[in-house]
């Protein structure tokens, strides 16, 4: 029974991320990521290849890099591609420093595009500033590559150790595994990384082990079509390989989008956003509000500097999305405001504010709509309407420091 309602919920929670991929468009986003990638595929190994060049230790795995790349992401279709990159790469060496500069921007934009899309998926607010940005792309570039040599040589090291160590027939069943290993750690370094939020580990690691599994299973289901259908190269001729490039590219960056969306759907999971998808109702709204403030209002008289977002998610019982929406607000009325250690802190003096300036603050259609039909009880209904409306007005100017207190 138990087993059985596991099953369930794991279910419920793959429809409620499928749902949240569709209203995000990772379609349109791969096809995005894919266009971009063929123009810095060739600037991104130009760098990758000149910053190991700057480690003797990498001299052996320099030279293997780029067959290691094609081999592990672009199975079956690689060998070719991979012949015109190194001719690419071999003229991207005799550049000019202008040259050079054009190669890196392109390498950015790639670069760009990704922490746009991850910023979507996670549901950022604010994105980096520019300098955060020039930083985090620098450390891309030059620690990837250092980190993919490394990787390559670990693969290496384990695969001559289980040679040596291991019987033979072993050694394929130990060193099959690696590279989905290897490329899970990858995704989840992105997933983790990339967004201008904070992530938990744990679902980083669920939702790389996804898209590891999900490209390991496109690579062989893509391998298999391309070796036994000749439609491409019937259709096409000598530039077959383009046009399955670019699919495959396009396909790899949907299961890459696909983990992202299920490791920013496990919070939002967690807090019961599957529970309703619409908009949130006035009243919820309200109450929301108020538990957040409720919380800054406490951390201001304990002079603690704020919360996160993730204590207020903790410590409320907003979703991710409604979370997001009420700060948006909040801030925006002067009720609240981020901090450089990306805290939210309490600006507005609840002495002085009453609630009828929080509901105006999110725009909350209290009103009760007036009849429109034509009939004798017009008239009364609507004077009952106006009575219920100045009552309303004079319960709602009751401070918020009141109602937080207790009082």
């Amino acid at each position: 029974m138990e087993a059985q309602a596991t099953a369930w919920q794991v279910w419920e929670f793959l429809r409620f991320a499928v749902r949240r991929g569709r209203d995000d468009g990772v379609s349109r986003m791969a096809g995005s990521l894919a266009f971009t990638s063929l123009l810095s595929l060739v600037p991104l190994f130009a760098i990758a290849l000149a910053m190991l060049a700057a480690f003797p230790a990498f001299d052996s795995v320099r030279q293997d890099l780029v067959s290691w790349s094609f081999r592990t992401f672009a199975p079956t279709i690689g060998d070719v591609v991979q012949l015109q990159i190194n001719r690419f790469i071999d003229n991207a060496g005799r550049l000019s420093a202008v040259g050079i500069l054009s190669l890196v921007v392109t390498a950015i934009m790639l670069l760009v595009t990704i922490e746009g899309t991850m910023n979507a998926i996670f549901r950022v607010a604010k994105a980096r500033s520019p300098l955060s940005k020039l930083l985090v792309y620098w450390t891309a570039l030059t620690l990837g590559p250092l980190l993919m040599g490394a990787a390559l040589s670990l693969q290496g090291y384990v695969t001559a150790w289980s040679r040596w160590s291991v019987s033979k027939a072993l050694t394929p069943v130990l060193a099959l595994p690696l590279p989905t290993i290897l490329t899970a750690l990858a995704f989840a370094v992105m997933f983790a990384a990339v967004p201008n939020r904070r992530v938990a580990v744990r679902d980083a690691l669920w939702g790389a082990l996804a898209a590891a599994l999900l490209f390991a299973a496109l690579r062989w289901g893509f391998g298999l079509y391309i070796t036994s259908s000749r439609t491409y190269a019937s259709l096409y001729g000598a530039v077959a390989v383009l046009p399955v490039f670019l699919l495959w590219t396009y396909l790899s960056w949907l299961a890459i989008l696909i983990g992202a969306e299920i490791t920013a759907a496990l919070p939002e999971w967690r807090s019961g956003q599957h529970l309703g998808s619409g908009p949130s109702r006035p009243g919820r709204r309200l109450a929301l509000a108020l538990e957040i403030l409720d919380v800054l209002y406490a951390r201001a008289r304990q002079g603690s500097g704020g919360a996160s977002r993730r204590e207020l998610l903790a410590r409320t019982s907003a979703n991710e999305r409604e979370m997001i929406r009420l700060l948006v607000q909040l801030h925006a009325a002067g009720f609240t405001a981020p901090t450089i250690r990306r805290k939210v802190v309490l600006t507005r003096d609840l002495d002085v504010t009453t609630l009828a300036d929080l509901i105006n603050a999110l725009d909350l259609d209290l009103d009760l709509d007036a009849s429109t039909a034509l009939a004798p009880w017009r008239a009364t209904v609507d004077g009952l309407i106006q009575q219920v409306q100045s009552q309303s007005r004079a319960i709602l100017t009751v401070k918020l420091r009141d109602i937080l207190a207790g009082g």
